[in-house]
């Protein structure tokens, strides 16, 4: 009983002090998370965390000043290193010591005799290293997915990158290998290997991605799900064509891409993008269903290559011939605006859905109400202030939102859920113009409340909601405010 109710970590330290409980019987997980940063001191992440403060500072420095001049920049840098180069002889002192530790550890848990690893199914498994140290990472490999038969298998390095070649695998016969997410870490193989044919999910972050995405979805013709994550491989040009894919979720996340192309994917339902603006263009993408778009507009990114100028995008960069879809999903941030002012689209005339997520206060609604009025088909919108940004008058976007009276332009729309809401002039204002738009209006759900991403469903969000005390009469208010001139009302939720 004792045994059955041990975690991960402290089994495997178990096997090590005790090779007598290593034979006893149990019912083990069959999900283990090997990482090294279990074993590294809480020190050892305030250490990392002031190093890479330095490092930032220095590049804002150098960004700041518009430094060309290489004394000043070799001034600048040799400042840098003399204050990091402590910290890195500590940090590097601490990761001998982990990883020492780390390689026992593991070595005792995948090394184990051939009847302990019948009794201890092993279905997922994750391995976390420092990449200086990867002596024994072909070894480790080669062991997880051959003897022990697993099905799910992430390895990440941190610091340096590695490289495995996956034909080492080809060797052998019925593995179990469906998913497979590698992250600093190159597989040194052509992608016609018989391994990764037979992957229905593959996952490529950081070096792991080397560009060559139709190669690789022409040889995976099981894939299903694929994602590049934070991917250091720029490619002005991102151009996508697989007639013979099956692929069906397509996530590219804070990669250094100029344009994604999905010239021919005929099973992609489910397309999510992260990171910096990034212009998208649509093929043929028959079964598309869900599009989110997760896209941050700062600084460091914002400026235009050739003129020098705060760069600025209308939607129709993101929807170029995108085909009908069931659910759009959109976060548009920055500290300024960069959306611009649009003609109505015609693209979403059977959209259903509509969650646009982390609006800036400081923003001006106006590109809202302009992108709802080409959704005449919408039944459930739902909006997400982050009322953390920088306050703004609310003169100039009541403006805004007055602007044009046409009634019954949402005909089809039955929810309206706004989190975020604190009541403002302007809120309600947003919120009465809705209504006012929309005769088949069934339910407002107002509420205080953070979104985060989905872990059931791929793309799509979910509000958390965060409970706000209203007074009595401040209630009663913004409830008359919201109601009044109405003959008929909608249900209305405020919390």
């Amino acid at each position: 009983m004792i045994l059955d109710k041990l975690d991960t970590r402290t089994t495997v330290t178990t096997i090590i002090l005790s090779k007598r409980w290593r034979d006893l019987p149990r019912r083990l997980p069959t999900s283990y998370n090997l990482a090294v940063d279990d074993i590294l001191p809480p020190r050892y992440h305030r250490l990392k965390r002031l190093n890479k403060e330095a490092k930032a500072a220095y590049e804002t420095e150098k960004n700041v000043h518009k430094l060309t001049d290489i004394y000043a920049i070799k001034a600048r840098h040799e400042r840098w290193m003399a204050t990091i180069r402590p910290l890195t002889a500590i940090l590097e002192r601490y990761e001998r010591r982990a990883m020492r530790r780390y390689v026992k550890q593991v070595n005792a848990f995948l090394m184990a005799s051939k009847n302990v690893r019948q009794r201890r199914p092993v279905q997922k498994l994750r391995l976390q290293m420092l990449g200086r140290w990867h002596e024994n990472i072909d070894e480790w490999i080669t062991t997880a997915i051959v003897k022990w038969g697993v099905e799910d298998f992430e390895l990440v390095s941190d610091g340096y990158c590695l490289g495995y070649d996956l034909k080492q695998l080809d060797a052998s016969w019925n593995l179990r290998l469906e998913r497979l997410a590698l992250t600093n870490c190159q597989p040194v193989c052509a992608w016609n290997c018989l391994t990764v044919k037979r992957l229905t999910k593959l996952s490529l972050g950081e070096s792991s991605y080397m560009g060559m995405v139709s190669d690789i979805l022409a040889n995976c013709v099981q894939l299903t799900d694929f994602t590049i994550t934070q991917s250091r491989y720029y490619q002005a040009n991102l151009s996508i064509y697989a007639p013979s894919s099956k692929l069906k979720n397509l996530q590219v996340d804070r990669c250094n891409f100029g344009k994604i192309r999905l010239m021919c994917l005929p099973c992609l339902e489910i397309f999510v993008c992260r990171g910096r603006p990034t212009k998208l263009f649509y093929g043929e993408v028959p079964q598309l269903r869900l599009v989110s778009l997760d896209y941050l507009q700062t600084e460091d990114n914002d400026l235009d290559d050739e003129s020098g100028s705060k760069r600025t995008y209308p939607p129709s960069k993101f929807f170029k011939r995108v085909p009908q879809l069931d659910c759009l999903v959109l976060q548009f941030k920055g500290p300024q605006m960069w959306i611009e002012p649009f003609v109505v689209l015609s693209e979403f005339t059977q959209l259903k859905k509509l969650f646009i997520a982390n609006v800036p206060v400081n923003w001006d609604a106006l590109w809202i109400l302009l992108l709802l009025d080409a959704t005449p088909a919408l039944e459930s919108l739902h909006v997400h202030i982050d009322n953390s940004a920088e306050e703004r008058s609310a003169g100039d976007l009541c403006d805004s939102l007055d602007a044009g009276g046409q009634q019954d332009r949402y005909r089809r729309l039955k929810e309206l859920v706004v989190a975020g809401f604190e009541g403002l002039g302007w809120q309600i204002g947003f919120v009465r113009l809705i209504m006012k738009r929309s005769p088949l209006l069934r339910r407002v759900h107002l509420l205080d409340g953070e979104v985060r991403d989905d872990e059931q469903e791929l793309g799509a969000l979910q509000i958390v909601p965060r409970r706000r005390e209203w007074h009595e009469c401040e209630r009663a208010e913004v409830l008359d405010d919201l109601t009044a001139g109405f003959r008929w009302l909608p249900q209305i939720i405020l919390e």
